[in-house]
């Protein structure tokens, strides 16, 4: 057992995870693969094969889904191909989501491909290394990095170095495998980067003409609580990203929850011992810490939908709207070749769960334009469509109580139908308190519940929160409305969006 768990008391969970680390059944997964699902140990299925990105999903038995990182969103067409082709050999059970963590999550995958499939992706230079459950998860970034205009940094090298670190160079780092909870880490480039839900967020400031980070803590969305970065008053040189995130860690990893796993997460530690004390605490790891001299990160974030000018002249990159995230092994295909196209084969990934084209010549734009992908994945949605965020739901998802993603998908599709607003509107929708689809962040946020009909039987329903905001008045949602029935969602976002957006009715 690992010095910092004796002596402790250890839920169930903590007690499989101490008695066997999730990175040891890495050497076992080419004899899962030839015994099959069902003759194997049960935690290795259900929780272990999450080290390896691989989710044992009771919905689907046997089909399971596979987690990848992609560090700052970044991927490029060859590794779509690749991703493509792994999805299309699952024919109708296999598909592919964006995620709001700017990764890509697989649907259908067989444990007895499982081997292959690692050593394909492996290559390409992807990896799904502790991509899962108590680990540090993909890292996210400015999804234009590179070629955003008003960028401070480029963030895809401080991205790779810090996923370098923490998973050691995609072989598993055994000093972040045990964590109590999981880990969200960010890093922003520009100032309208909105990342203060992520339990470590560094945002780029000078001081004396020197590049550092301001670090702010304690991002959580979750079923106890739901809150922003807090400031923990300290800037750090740009060199000692991955040194302080091991002192940050480290501390939560060693004296966070492991007997209650509700109170596992970081902020709540955090709000247990005091900022001022954490701050402390990490200065006898860290070493002396320095002031932040101030981080005003605090503009409206842009939307990327739609050709825009990159910072390198005559040159334009294209946000794609992928509704609710869903793509198929098709898509995936015409998405890589359209790149290739007309960019470089530079693709990103978004939080909102859009693809970005970079590197379009000014010459090539009109021509791109007339592209028949563009009618299923539209560079300028309707504003309700644009804003719609979606979990997994319960199609997949053995957490989620309700089909998140149908829905949102229908509902928006609807109410872009029947409304004109002046503005893209954030709608968030997750199937469970756990809000994976970031509910509260949105200006109205769906999470999913059970309700009752008019006549007493037990439907799908929504708690529906408004007024959250991503930018200067930075705030989480607050319940508005509880058990909304399904059936009468459409109706009463109408009625949300037209007494609190300004939305009007379009006329016939």
């Amino acid at each position: 057992m690992k010095s910092y768990l004796q002596e402790k008391k250890l839920n169930k969970i903590e007690q499989n995870k101490a008695t066997k680390d999730g990175l040891l059944i890495g050497k076992e997964i080419e004899n899962f693969a030839k015994i099959g699902w069902e003759e194997m140990d049960k935690t290795d299925l259900e929780l272990r094969l999450k080290w390896y990105g691989m989710f044992w999903r009771p919905k689907t038995p046997g089909k399971f889904m596979l987690r990848l990182r992609v560090p700052n969103g970044v991927i490029n067409a060859h590794q779509l191909k690749i991703v493509s082709s792994i999805v299309a050999r699952y024919g109708d059970s296999g598909s592919c989501d964006v995620t709001t963590r700017q990764s890509l999550q697989l649907r259908g995958i067989l444990i007895s491909d499982f081997p292959e499939i690692l050593r394909r992706l492996n290559k390409a230079g992807i990896y799904s290394i502790q991509s899962g459950f108590d680990n540090p998860r993909n890292i996210t970034g400015n999804p234009i990095a590179g070629i955003d205009p008003e960028e401070i940094i480029d963030t895809r090298d401080y991205v790779k170095q810090l996923n370098d670190y923490l998973t050691n160079n995609g072989k598993g780092n055994e000093n972040f495998s045990n964590l109590p909870r999981k880990w969200n880490t960010a890093i922003a480039g520009s100032k309208d980067n909105f990342l203060l839900h992520n339990d470590l967020v560094f945002l780029p400031v000078k001081v004396n003409n020197i590049l550092g980070f301001s670090v702010w803590v304690g991002g959580i969305l979750s079923s106890v609580l739901n809150d922003y970065a807090i400031p923990l008053n300290v800037w750090i040189e740009d060199d000692k990203i991955c040194e302080f995130t091991n002192a940050v860690l480290s501390l939560w990893r060693d004296h966070g929850e492991r007997s209650a796993r509700p109170k596992g997460r970081f902020r709540l530690y955090l709000n247990k011992i005091g900022i001022e004390n954490f701050r402390d605490l990490v200065e006898e790891r860290f070493g002396k810490l320095k002031t932040d001299p101030g981080s005003d990160f605090c503009k409206i974030p842009r939307s990327f939908l739609g050709i825009n000018q990159q910072k390198q002249k005559d040159m334009f990159f294209a946000g794609l709207h992928i509704p609710v995230g869903r793509l198929s092994s098709e898509d995936l295909q015409d998405i890589a070749l359209l790149s290739e196209n007309y960019g470089s084969g530079d693709i990103r990934l978004t939080e909102d769960q859009n693809i970005i084209i970079t590197n379009i010549p000014k010459d090539k734009l009109e021509e791109f334009k007339k592209e028949n992908l563009l009618d299923k994945f539209p560079l300028n949605p309707g504003d309700l469509s644009a804003g719609t965020v979606s979990c997994t739901g319960n199609t997949y998802c053995n957490f989620a109580l309700t089909n998140t993603k149908d829905t949102a998908l229908e509902v928006s599709q609807l109410l872009d139908q029947e409304l004109d607003l002046d503005d893209e509107i954030k709608i968030h929708w997750t199937g469970c308190p756990n809000s994976c689809g970031q509910a509260y962040m949105g200006a109205i946020g769906l999470t999913g519940k059970k309700g009752r009909d008019s006549e007493g039987k037990i439907v799908d329903a929504y708690d529906i929160c408004i007024g959250g905001e991503q930018g200067p008045s930075n705030k989480i949602g607050k319940i508005h409305l509880k058990k909304v029935p399904k059936y009468e969602i459409k109706n009463t976002l109408k009625q949300i969006l037209i007494e609190n957006f300004s939305a009007k009715k379009k006329v016939d």
